[in-house]
């Protein structure tokens, strides 16, 4: 109400004679009253006791506008916990009380249910016959209505009920304005204590998964949420980042689009999640420098509306939510890149050093060959069989360690995945993680550059299907795996175990054939089995196939 209203309400005061000390200090006590505290819903509660006071009424209530014109709060006075029982459900905002909110005027009404808009009364409701209603106005906008009925003594509501009920209205509208502006400055805050505590975190080095988890929890606290969800990727292939609910499958959710605040039904989204009465979800995206890449998610049982401060605090958790995720992933590459410059040094040692004092050896020996064949009868057929399995060994030591070189250059998820190399060292690396021996692997030329990518998922069937029946059913002390490729690519798994019985089909073998069919190549197995000595024996599987001419 503004100032001119104010003073004319005053004058209404003098005009209707309201001179009496009495009724002036009445009054007054209870615009006193009226302002006390700070807390919206007891000011709220407060405003209809007073109300009641002031004109004698024996009802009273105060309805809050929401933001699609009905009734969004209805707080009372007057009706007994009996009487309320049986009442049912409190006024939406239909009749009456829905016409008036609308209306800026103070209104008696002698008969509610003579008036044209009334709806009559819900079963087992008091009969109110009397009425008085007075809005409160804040900063130009209806907040709500005062609602009095059935003035004691069974008279009507007077000129001067209506003329007090004005003053206190402006009183009334006065302490939600203040209490309202409480309200905003104690939400903003605690906003602000969810973003400075949880977002230092990462700094402090706290892990991105606990953060991120309490942050839905401190937003869940604060909204009075259901459940509250950080969920990244891509439509899918979605991972939830963090969480107050865990356990389910949120890979396929239908996020709605945009690129701000959104507020649908849960079903549209997914119906699993609907728990303990939720039934609207609210998504805010997490953006990065590329665009959205995450999504906050809320549910809740009633929450269609968000104040602008709340919208404000979810879009403050996004921004450091999102801030979070991506200084993880720049401290993921700087601690590979640390762990990549490490490799390299080791790499660089191992084929400056190692490699090249192997390569010295070898050299010597087979010096020690030729001496031994320029001058026959010097050494014995086992000392030559000897050195000629040494020169076959260390061959063998040093395409290994060659492996080793490249396999310390890349970073196993992160990088040079897409290279031959790296997808057969990833595969020998996962088939035997739990295996108590660890396969060798050799490549011999450039398997990188000349085998097309059309032949890796052959490739990978080998590897997978030769490999795993060697670990687990050769009961060999050595297996190896050798790539190598020139105008024939060949992929060949050597283990010197018990061989592989006459008697046993293996499927898997089969499909191995079909593919180097497929392919115009061949597979062949070559098995014995090991002799009473434990010597000899083992099974060799060797998958070959041409590769085109460039």
């Amino acid at each position: 109400m503004s100032g001119t209203e104010l003073r004319a309400v005053l004058d209404a005061l003098l005009e209707y004679g309201v001179d009496d000390p009495d009724i002036l200090r009445d009054l007054l006590e209870a615009v006193l009253v009226v302002g006390q505290g700070l807390e919206l819903d007891r000011a709220l509660q407060r405003i209809v006791e007073v109300a009641v006071g002031v004109v004698d009424a024996r009802y009273g209530a105060l309805g809050v506008r929401g933001p699609d014109g009905g009734l969004s709060e209805f707080v009372y006075t007057g009706i007994t916990p009996v009487e309320r029982a049986r009442m049912g459900a409190l006024p939406v905002g239909r009749g009456v009380l829905g016409v008036l909110m609308d209306d800026p005027h103070v209104l008696r009404i002698p008969d509610l249910a003579k008036h044209p808009a009334s709806v009559g009364f819900p079963p087992n409701h008091p009969p109110m016959t009397t009425f008085l209603g007075a809005p409160i106005i804040i900063r130009g906008s209806i907040f709500g209505r005062i609602y009095l009925t059935e003035k004691r003594g069974g008279a009507q509501f007077s000129e001067l009920d209506e003329t007090l009920i004005a003053v206190l209205a402006v009183a009334a509208g006065i302490a939600v304005d203040n209490a309202q502006l409480f309200e905003r400055a104690r939400t903003r805050h605690r906003w602000m204590q969810i973003l400075a505590r949880r977002g230092s975190e990462p700094l402090a080095g706290i892990a991105l998964s606990d953060t991120l988890s309490r942050m839905c929890s401190d937003v869940a606290e604060l909204v009075n949420a259901v459940d509250v969800y950080l969920i990244t990727g891509e439509q899918g292939d979605r991972s939830v980042a963090g969480a107050t609910r865990t356990g389910l499958d949120l890979s396929r959710l239908t996020l709605p689009a945009g690129t701000g605040l959104s507020v649908v039904p849960i079903e549209e989204i997914d119906s699993e999640l609907s728990r303990s009465g939720a039934g609207w979800a609210t998504v805010q995206p997490l953006h990065r420098a590329s665009g959205a890449f995450g999504w906050l998610l809320i549910t809740a049982r009633e929450k269609t509306f968000w104040e602008d401060e709340e919208i404000a605090g979810l879009a403050g958790v996004a921004e450091v939510a999102s801030l979070a995720i991506v200084y993880a992933e720049q401290q993921q590459v700087a601690r590979d890149l640390e762990v990549l410059e490490d490799r390299h040094r080791i790499a660089r040692d191992l084929h400056d050093h190692v490699i090249q004092r192997l390569f010295a050896i070898g050299m010597s020996i087979q010096t020690m060959q030729a001496r031994s064949a320029a001058q026959p009868g010097t050494t014995d057929e086992a000392t030559t069989a000897r050195l000629e399995q040494v020169m076959t060994d260390l061959d063998r030591t040093i395409a290994q360690i060659r492996t080793s070189i490249f396999d310390l250059q890349t970073v196993s998820d992160h990088h040079d995945t897409s290279t031959l190399r790296r997808r057969v060292l990833d595969i020998v690396s996962e088939l035997s993680v739990h295996a108590p021996i660890a396969p060798s692997v050799q490549f011999i030329g450039p398997v990188d550059t000349v085998v097309p990518d059309a032949l890796g998922p052959h490739i990978d069937a080998v590897l997978r299907e030769g490999l795993s029946n060697a670990l687990r059913h050769a009961h060999a002390e050595h297996i190896s795996v050798s790539v190598s490729a020139d105008d024939v690519l060949t992929v060949k798994i050597e283990d010197d175990g018990v061989g592989i019985a006459k008697d046993v089909n293996y499927r898997g073998l089969d499909n191995l054939t079909r593919r180097a069919e497929e392919c115009d190549g061949v597979f062949d197995i070559h098995t014995a089995p090991r002799r009473r000595d434990g010597r000899g024996g083992g099974t060799t599987l060797t998958w070959s196939v041409p590769l085109a001419e460039g």
